[in-house]
């Protein structure tokens, strides 16, 4: 949209949440995942200077404590001229290993000394995705994010493929304009998000955002799987299996608390480590990956069961006139054998089966973490079945909530939590890809 002479552009990615199969995808079997509802979001300003004037890139990433300005001048310095005066946004490109030397060197020595892996990995990542789609362009990019940083929730993928649709936008690259964002600028991102006035990028161009999102999170973690950014692309539900997509739109509502260990891990030493395991034990780490590829088919299977199943217990009204008793009291005066006892339908008994066995066998690989299976064991006290969602070695557990359990219940199972120093916080599963 216009701002007087400025043209703004701002592009939002959802955060993921992978249901099973983490790991073992990286090893062939299938794996689903499910957009989250929490956004990175990039907005990008661009107001043409006068003659003569010297031209600035500006990159502002507030939860990496990263504000930098560069002239075009010295971006043009350190990469090949050509490329960046005549960009290809249509053609996907990999970083060349020369180009990555020069980036990283460049980026190192911008930023403050110590600055962390991943906060030059962002910023690198950043500077390769505007150079390839752009060219050399005078804008001010701020990407800011709902998204806790290293905890498995996708938040590297988001800001990839959030960045990339900005840049692509901004580039005329989309058949189709974009629709004016009318709320006011000052009111932030997370505002524009409620107004509802966010649109869904065109079917035949999440392709090309998908795969230059992908070849940022190459720069970011190596070997990335796909998923991540694919779930941020095209939201919903995804099952992903040998580079082959197939997107679900499954009529069973998903409801789910996600607590962060507040634990950082290393990805790539993660997926690393199972691989060694896997050259150590082949017959048994094959045999685990086998299963963990019979329970992610299974859960596909359920979440495209028909809408309305029927319920796991002899007693349905018994249970909700219960749960509206309890509901009268404070949190304090409810019981866990109460809490337990909320009625679940037989497809919500099938996932939390299947979620307690794919978190043991991710334990059996080698990526759960103590503070991981303690969530796990306070979850458990309540009936609820938790596992690690992503790299694991800390970041995220995700908990399957019943979808009669009430707002008042699921608190209860967050005081225990934060009791022990976790932060949680439910979550809707299965919303919309990139907007």
């Amino acid at each position: 949209m216009e701002e007087g002479a400025e043209l703004v552009v701002e592009a939002r990615a959802p955060g993921k949440v992978i249901l099973s199969g983490e790991h073992a995808v990286v090893h062939g079997t299938a794996a689903v995942a499910a957009a989250l509802g929490l956004y990175s979001t990039a907005r990008i300003r661009h107001r043409p200077l006068s003659p003569g004037t010297e031209e600035f890139l500006v990159l502002e990433l507030p939860q990496l404590n990263v504000h930098v300005s560069w002239s075009l001048k010295m971006i043009e310095e350190i990469l090949d001229p050509p490329s960046l005066q005549y960009p290809n946004p249509l053609v996907v490109k990999e970083c060349s290993d020369s180009d990555m030397t020069r980036l990283g060197s460049f980026v190192v020595k911008q930023l403050s000394w110590g600055a962390p892996k991943g906060t030059v990995a962002a910023v690198t990542t950043f500077l390769f995705l505007y150079t390839s789609i752009l060219g050399l362009q005078p804008i001010t990019v701020r990407v800011t994010s709902d998204l806790p940083v290293g905890a498995g929730l996708g938040s590297s993928a988001a800001y990839c493929v959030c960045l990339a649709a900005a840049l692509l936008d901004l580039a005329a690259t989309f058949d189709s304009p974009t629709q004016a964002i009318t709320t006011p600028k000052e009111q932030g991102s997370q505002k524009l998000a409620d107004t509802g006035n966010w649109h869904d990028v065109d079917e035949k161009n999440l392709e090309l955002v998908n795969k230059w999102a992908f070849e940022g999170e190459r720069i970011i973690h190596g070997r990335p799987s796909g998923i991540d950014n694919t779930v941020s692309s095209y939201g919903y539900v995804v099952r992903f299996k040998q580079g082959e997509l197939m997107r679900l739109h499954s009529p069973m509502p998903l409801r789910m608390l996600l607590t962060n260990t507040n634990v950082g891990r290393n990805t790539k030493a993660l997926v690393a480590g199972v691989g060694e395991r896997a050259l150590r034990h082949p017959a048994a780490m094959a045999a685990i990956f086998k299963a963990i590829d019979g329970i992610a088919e299974e859960v596909v299977s359920i979440l495209l069961s028909p809408s309305n199943p029927g319920l796991d217990s002899d007693d349905e009204h018994e249970h909700k006139d219960e749960a509206r008793s309890w509901q009268q009291l404070p949190d304090e005066c409810l019981p866990k054998s109460d809490i337990a006892s909320v009625v679940r339908t037989k497809e919500e008994a099938k996932l939390e089966e299947l979620v307690e066995m794919n978190q043991g066998l991710l334990q059996c690989i080698g990526v759960s973490h103590v503070s991981i299976e303690a969530i796990c064991q306070i979850t458990a006290a309540f009936k609820l079945q938790s596992k690690l969602t992503g790299a694991g070695g800390g970041g995220c557990v995700l908990t399957l909530l019943p979808k009669q359990m009430s707002s008042t219940y699921v608190e209860v199972v967050k005081v225990d939590l934060e009791g022990q120093g976790f932060s949680c916080f439910e979550a809707a599963i299965g919303g919309h890809g990139v907007q």
